[in-house]
């Protein structure tokens, strides 16, 4: 065994050790009240359908192209999502962060596009939760400006339902954030977005939850989040993302689940499994 495995073992220990340690404490200090302590009570079902239009225009614009019938461009994510279909059930896989190692490789795209192309096949549901809290885009990728969103959730106690939209798409909704939040990996690692992340899991059996998370190497926040999802979808940019960067995001992702790459901007149908 060479001298940089050696290494990586040591840091994945490390990292598996911390995690233990971070979940325990956060089981010590989750709360007690009826209200808090019961999560199945929370009502995760958008209230009513917003009054949400999707601009044919806007999303050419962002690229937004999973939704048309007859699209070489949009058979790419129909390729993308039978794939990721077949690796998420063949390890029973039902929540998936979508990260790349920095900004602009394209990560936000594909994770519209793929949840819009999973939510087309009848056999689930989806729920896309924009969690880059320092960055949301999701909407802006969408064409709509939402009045409440996950950090009203978790900052200020708003009825999750009211911070969910639902699209003109069936079986697609979309959790957003309707403005930026600094101390994003420090509400990440709070007991009730634990609870929450449990809660949008479980709830129902067909539902297919898509994180879109920061990048790996801009700050913390993947790696906080990392123990309430079951997978990750690791997104690069052909031409751009340099060998070094995704060598770093696999060291410190460590024993994660890794389930695949995307090469985004590539002519090549490019899906690679980890």
């Amino acid at each position: 065994m060479d001298r940089l495995e050696k290494a990586l073992q040591k840091a994945r220990s490390q990292r598996e050790a911390a995690l233990q340690e971070s979940n325990a404490a956060a089981a010590r200090e989750l709360p007690v009240s009826p209200d808090a302590s019961a999560p199945a009570t929370l009502e995760i079902r958008p209230k009513r359908s917003a009054d949400v239009l999707l601009s044919d225009e806007v999303l050419e614009r962002n690229r937004i192209v999973a939704r048309m019938a007859r699209s070489a461009e949009a058979d790419i994510f129909r390729l993308l999502r039978t794939k990721l279909l077949q690796a998420m059930n063949r390890s029973n896989l039902r929540t998936i962060a979508i990260t790349s190692p920095t900004y602009g490789d394209g990560k936000t795209t594909i994770a519209v596009n793929l949840a819009m192309s999973l939510a087309l096949d009848v056999k689930q549901t989806v729920l896309l939760v924009d969690l880059d809290l320092r960055k949301p885009m999701v909407h802006r990728f969408l064409g709509f400006e939402p009045k409440v969103g996950l950090g009203d959730y978790v900052q200020n106690d708003a009825p999750v339902h009211d911070c969910m939209v639902k699209l003109p798409i069936d079986r697609l909704v979309v959790l957003p954030i309707s403005a930026p939040i600094e101390n994003s990996s420090e509400l990440l690692g709070t007991p009730k977005m634990i609870a929450l992340a449990n809660e949008l899991k479980t709830r129902y059996a067909d539902r297919i939850v898509i994180y879109d998370m920061p990048p790996l190497l801009a700050q913390d926040d993947v790696i906080t989040f990392l123990p309430n999802v079951d997978g990750v979808l690791l997104v690069a940019r052909d031409g751009v993302t340099r060998t070094d960067d995704l060598k770093n995001c696999l060291h410190s992702l460590g024993d994660s689940n890794v389930i695949g790459t995307v090469l985004n901007g590539s002519n090549e149908r490019q899906f690679n499994r980890a």
